[in-house]
């Protein structure tokens, strides 16, 4: 569902001109924004989109009015001391307890508050908990963008079709857009080869770029993403508990080998990257990685430091002082050929560690994540214009999104510290100090920046990459067909 800002291709957070007039901070102490929303905006059932939609976002998002509901990230929510409706509703005032650096990364989702209503009493927690797992579980019949859901299954498609209400200055030109759901990676060209999709985005390796290029009448981008991987551990485990071995691990990682091997292939130049928080090109971006040696693959640096904290075997068959021995699985997920290759070449180089390595595909990985089984685990994260929240929903320890239970409140404070500020170098700054301390945590590795790779028939107009999370869908309304 839309919301007030969207994420387009050149990583600026964009007012979502379809549904608002303005958003604006128009005061820095107390920190005010005032959110203007069109009054032809308005739900598929033409109930007005207005400052329920608003004041449910922040009540189901912050732990203080709802702590079942259990979101993705209370990042800047919980920061909210007031949320007033004007104009009908259709102008939405909202005053923060402290600053919010990534205040526009609010409310770029909502939810229809009427629908919500009819399942728990939104000034309940327990209300809100209960209409909150109501839209978490039951497939959208509403929409408050140009296109809504007229079936779903989640193993096989998504069919969308015009909304009759949408508000919209373009209006949708496809009478229906069904996204097909390929769960194995090496179907994905054979379908857009025998015309049963006509546009694919998937996780590229050298072989799917080659096989689209032999395509006839199809066109394709690769392009830099907001998109990387990285090799985490589960700190919980009886072995990875010990920092000593994890920094030992990442130090005997080579990330350019492994580059090399796998997305070198196929994009001329690919470095690692070196830090959590930015992506190369981002303002605030700078190496913290280098320095510490970790992803350098210096081995015998690795192993002074597991002889100097009493492993044995090291180098042959290597156990903790408990007499542990060091075996951990890497996960991946299942059919993703990039990352089973980056396994098994990690399998080879921790080998010269004493560490055994099993290659483990997993058929989910949400649910893997969410369960915590796994021991080291490669997967992607995206990253966002709203960084500061991004991170924290990443990275904190009750974020939603720290899989692997690091646990740094020092680090944690440091996000803080930046999610408060509004002068830019100041949020830069304690993002990179989080950055560092993160790093030392040896808890994750990021790897690459992986590249996105959009293959689409020419026919098909105005198919565009983004490489936020937001995806080629951004402007989905403009899609069209070209006349022959």
């Amino acid at each position: 569902m839309g919301g007030a800002f969207t994420a387009n291709p050149d990583l600026k957070p964009t007012l979502n001109t379809d549904m608002m007039t303005s958003a604006e901070q128009t005061k820095a102490d107390p920190q005010t924004l005032v959110y203007k929303i069109k009054p032809e905006a308005v739900w598929s059932d033409g109930t007005p989109i207005d400052a329920k939609d608003f004041q449910f976002q922040k009540d189901t998002s912050d732990g203080a009015t709802c702590k079942d509901c259990a979101p993705a990230s209370t990042a800047g929510y919980d920061q909210i001391a007031s949320l007033t409706p004007s104009d009908n509703g259709k102008t939405v005032t909202v005053v923060m307890k402290k600053p919010y650096s990534d205040w526009q990364g609010l409310f770029t989702t909502l939810y229809p508050a009427h629908l919500a209503a009819a399942h728990g009493d939104l000034t309940t927690p327990k209300g809100l908990a209960a209409s909150y797992a109501w839209l978490d579980k039951t497939q959208p019949t509403y929409s408050n963008g140009p296109y809504m859901i007229s079936a779903a299954d989640k193993l096989t498609s998504v069919t969308l079709v015009p909304n009759p209400k949408w508000y919209g200055k373009v209006k949708p030109s496809l009478d229906k857009l069904v996204f097909r759901i390929i769960t194995e990676q090496t179907q994905e060209v054979p379908a857009l080869q025998n015309n049963e999709v006509q546009a694919i985005y998937p996780q590229p390796n050298a072989d799917i770029v080659q096989q689209v290029g032999a395509i006839q009448g199809v066109d394709s981008y690769l392009g830099k993403g907001l998109v990387w991987e990285h090799l985490d551990f589960n700190t919980t485990g009886k072995v990875l508990s010990d920092k000593v071995l994890r920094t030992a691990i990442f130090t005997t990682v080579n990330r350019q080998a492994v580059i090399d091997k796998t997305i070198g292939q196929f994009v001329p130049g690919a470095k690692p990257i070196n830090n959590h928080m930015y992506l190369p090109g981002q303002p605030g971006y700078k190496d913290n990685v280098t320095a510490t040696g970790q992803g350098s693959g210096d081995v015998a640096k690795a192993k002074k430091m597991l002889t100097d904290a009493g492993y044995t075997g090291v180098g042959s068959a290597l156990k903790n002082k408990n007499g542990d021995s060091v075996t951990i699985r890497c996960s991946f997920t299942a059919g993703n050929q990039l990352r089973q290759q980056s396994c098994q070449l990690l399998q080879a180089q921790l080998g010269a560690l004493g560490v055994t390595v099993k290659p483990t595909p997993v058929d989910s990985l949400g649910e893997t994540l969410d369960k915590g089984d796994f021991d080291m685990i490669i997967f992607a994260w995206v990253g966002a214009p709203f960084v500061v929240a991004n991170a924290q929903s990443i990275f904190k320890l009750k974020g939603g999104g720290d899989y692997g239970k690091n646990n740094d409140p020092a680090m944690e404070a440091l996000l803080d510290a930046a999610s408060s500020e509004t002068d830019q170098a100041k949020v830069q700054d304690n993002m990179n100090k989080a950055d560092v301390a993160l790093t030392a945590d040896a808890y994750n590795l990021p790897l690459f920046q992986k590249p996105t790779f959009l293959a689409a028939y020419a026919n098909i107009a105005n198919i565009r990459d983004n490489a936020t999370s937001v995806g080629p869908p951004y402007l989905v309304q403009t899609w069209g067909i070209r006349s022959s």
